[in-house]
């Protein structure tokens, strides 16, 4: 299953889940994405990508991510998106 994000911040989703890919697509401006293990802005960050404005950044660990409490994201930039592969 593929998790799109256009918001700036929001609850992508709560309880365990694991990643096996993340796609940040820069907008009109530099762009980033940091991942928290949380169901709120105050949990641990465990990825950050940037990417440069029109540009995008695939990453894709040597093993997949495990979020244990769910996933909250904070999305910066003009125009970006973010693709997230959930397992």
């Amino acid at each position: 299953m593929t998790v799109y994000i256009s918001s700036t911040t929001e609850q992508v989703s709560s309880g365990r889940v694991i990643v096996g890919s993340i796609i940040l697509v820069g907008g009109s401006a530099n762009s980033s994405i940091i991942l928290k293990d949380s169901v709120g802005s105050s949990g641990d960050s465990i990825v950050e990508l940037k990417a440069l404005a029109n540009d995008s950044k695939v990453f894709t660990p040597l093993r997949a991510i495990e979020f244990t409490n769910g996933i909250y994201n904070t999305l910066s930039g003009s125009g970006a998106k973010v693709y997230i592969q959930v397992l």
